[in-house]
Formats: structure tokens, C-alpha cells, sequence
């Protein structure tokens, strides 16, 4: 009698759902310490506090999510309602009294925090709902498979651009391409569209100084280490020191201000000096998992709307998250984006608790237990003209 190989089972939707939330605690845990970590003053201790609150706030929301129905969502006045709050929000960050200016930027409405973040969740809704009611002939037609949706997230997009916030701006545009992609539009749409964009990234670079000047430290961050180079250099030295094991507790030295905005952008500096190759190497795989769990419960979902939901959040996590380790290790430039579930940030910890939350949904609301999920979304891959 012939037993099946254990390796051959592939991992169910449950399996999938325990990696997803144990390794997104783990980077929540690893927030904690890092940031607790900084508090080198009164000011932190109490940007600590304000941290554990907001995440407080976001892990609620994932239990409240994971018992909604994700189809409600689907709703056309639902999705009125939330364009209608994505534009109007912000739009409010440019009103004189409602929104406040921090270092030039207007990215913060009073009191009720960063509306470029609630953004990034709203527009996967939007378009997952639009490209999951199109088949395969709308979205291989120029204006209806692809013009029209990605309004959805270049509007936005355009009023982030406008604060000015190039980072998020960046991300809203990659997460649409994705989306775009995963829901089967034509990649002659797809890669135009990157090639428009990267000319319009060239020209606005090179009549911006301050862009063009992280471009040039990204190309040699050494040359300019005691100037617009200083934070990214000592990020690199700070990561460097770490060695195997890290120097946790007693042993950090760049926390001391050697490196700006630990706490937000260049948190994974604090991690690598602490934690070592070990942690570095563990805040990784921790990502990693969130991206396999979240591709999973995007195959295994039972509709096609679930199945791009799940697809979008997954991907706006990593890919921000991506970003940031990129930022911190000069792999690419200077973006100032925050690391998911461990930067100081209670926007940024509240949209990645929803985008989890999403995630959650989709994977409960599968009607697959069992080991296999043979669903797949329906790529068009046809490089025709339409």
C-alpha cells in the first residue's frame, strides 16, 4: 500500500492564515523593541506611548475584519462612500487650518493624522472591485481595461504627488501596475505605461534639486557621507556594526543621533546595529512569509474580487516594505517610507492593520479547507494591441 508523500500536500488556507499573523506579530513584537529602544528622552517615551496606542487601535481592527464579509465591500454606494472620502481627505490637506505643514509638506490633516495612508487600502478596493466585474475582453481594450482603472489610483496618486509625498505617490503607482497585471490587462498597456512614467520621473528629477541629489547619493553614498549622504551612510555603518549577533542591549551607538528618523524611515539601521545578521535576516523571512501566505489566500479565495483584495494588500505591504529595507541599504533612493507593522507611525499601523485585516477576511470567507486551492486568476498575457 502506497503512502502519499507529505511533501506533496501543499499548504492549506488555515496553514496559510497561522504564517500570515504569526509572522505580521513578529514584526509587530520586533516594533516594540526597537522603538522602545530609541527612547533616549521624555519627547520618545511619549512618541512611544503614542506608537503603542495607535497599535493598539490597529490590532482591534483585525478580529472586527476577520468576521466582516469582504463582498460587502463590492457595494457601489460602499465604493462611492470611499472614493468620496479618498479624494475629499486629501484634498483637505491643502486647506489653510484643516491640514498642517510639516517641513514644507502638507500631508496631515489636524487631528485625524496622514490621509496618503488610508489611501493605499482604499485604492486596492476600488480596484479590485472595478477589474474583478470586467472579462477578459473589457480589460484587453485600452480605455476600458485599463485608462479607466487607472484613474482609480493616478488620481490619488497625483494629490499625494502634490503635497509633496514622491514616496507614497511611487507606491500608489506601482500597487496599481500590480493590480492591473494580476487582474489580466495587457502588458503593451502595462509596460507603455512604465515607460511614461519613468520619462516623467527623469524630467521632474532633473528640475528638482532635492530629488536629484538623492539620486546622486544613491549612486555613490560615500562621496557624499558628510553631507546629503550623512543619513543614509550612517545607516549603512550602523547596519555594518552589527556583525553576526547585534549589540543588543548595551552596545548601540548610532541610536545617540547619528542617524535621523530612526523611529520612521530608517528604523531597520536600529534593527541591524541590535539585532545582527540574524535579525536582519529574520524581519526578512518575516516579510517573505506575509508575501507567500498573502499569494495563498489569493489563489485559494472564492471570487475574483477576493482573489485581487488579497492579491493588492499583499502586495502593498511587501513592496512597501521592500522599499524601505531598500531606502536603509541604499539599494535604491531615498523614498521616506515607513517599514510595515514596525515604524513609528499611527497612520501607517493603522492602514497595514487594515490591509491584514483584508487579508484575513479573504482567507476566512474561503470555502477551501482542504490542502489544494486550484483556483488561479486569469492572466492576459497577449502583447497585442487591442
Amino acid at each position: 500500500m502506497s503512502h502519499a508523500s507529505p511533501y506533496n500536500r501543499t499548504v492549506s488556507i488555515k496553514q496559510a492564515l497561522a504564517i500570515l499573523v504569526l509572522c505580521s506579530l513578529a514584526l509587530v513584537i520586533l516594533g516594540i523593541v526597537m522603538l522602545y529602544s530609541t527612547t533616549l528622552h521624555p519627547a520618545d517615551m511619549a512618541r512611544f506611548k503614542s506608537h503603542f496606542v495607535w497599535l493598539v487601535a490597529g490590532l482591534a481592527l483585525v478580529p472586527l475584519l476577520m468576521r466582516f464579509d469582504y463582498h460587502w465591500l463590492e457595494k457601489k454606494w460602499v465604493l462611492n462612500l470611499l472614493a468620496g472620502v479618498c479624494l475629499l481627505s486629501l484634498a483637505a490637506v491643502f486647506v489653510p487650518g484643516l491640514g498642517v505643514k510639516v517641513n514644507g509638506a502638507n500631508r496631515w490633516i489636524r487631528g485625524l493624522g496622514q490621509p496618503s495612508e488610508f489611501a493605499k487600502p482604499i485604492v486596492i478596493i476600488l480596484l479590485a472591485a472595478w477589474c474583478a466585474h470586467r472579462n477578459r475582453d473589457d480589460l484587453a481594450d485600452l480605455r476600458r481595461g485599463f485608462l479607466l482603472p487607472a484613474l482609480l489610483g493616478i488620481v490619488p496618486a497625483g494629490l499625494v504627488f502634490l503635497e509633496p509625498d514622491w514616496g507614497t505617490a511611487l507606491l500608489l503607482g506601482a500597487t496599481t501596475l500590480v493590480l492591473l497585471f494580476l487582474a489580466g490587462a495587457r502588458l503593451t498597456h502595462l509596460g507603455g505605461a512604465v515607460t511614461i512614467a519613468a520619462a516623467a520621473f527623469v524630467v521632474m528629477v532633473t528640475h528638482n534639486p532635492v530629488r536629484l541629489e538623492r539620486i546622486l547619493v544613491f549612486l555613490d553614498p560615500e562621496a557624499h557621507r558628510h553631507g546629503a549622504g550623512w543619513q543614509v551612510w550612517q545607516s549603512l555603518l550602523a547596519i555594518g556594526s552589527g556583525g553576526l549577533w547585534g549589540d543588543f542591549p548595551h552596545g548601540s551607538l548610532h541610536k545617540y543621533g547619528y542617524v535621523p528618523e530612526q523611529q520612521t524611515d530608517f528604523i531597520f539601521s536600529r534593527i541591524g546595529e541590535e539585532t545582527g545578521l540574524w535579525g536582519t535576516s529574520l524581519t526578512l523571512l518575516f516579510y517573505l512569509g506575509i508575501l507567500f501566505s498573502g499569494l495563498h489566500i489569493m489563489k485559494c479565495a472564492r471570487d475574483r474580487f477576493g482573489q485581487l483584495l488579497a492579491g493588492g494588500c499583499a502586495t502593498l505591504i511587501v513592496l512597501q516594505a521592500w522599499i524601505n529595507l531598500g531606502v536603509a541599504t541604499s539599494l535604491v533612493p531615498n523614498k521616506g517610507l515607513p517599514l510595515p507593522f514596525v515604524s513609528y507611525g499611527g497612520s501607517s499601523l493603522l492602514a497595514m492593520c487594515l490591509c491584514l485585516g483584508l487579508l484575513t477576511s479573504v482567507a476566512l470567507h474561503s470555502d477551501s479547507d482542504s490542502h489544494e486551492c486550484p483556483r488561479n486568476l486569469e492572466f492576459n498575457f497577449d502583447s497585442g494591441t487591442s
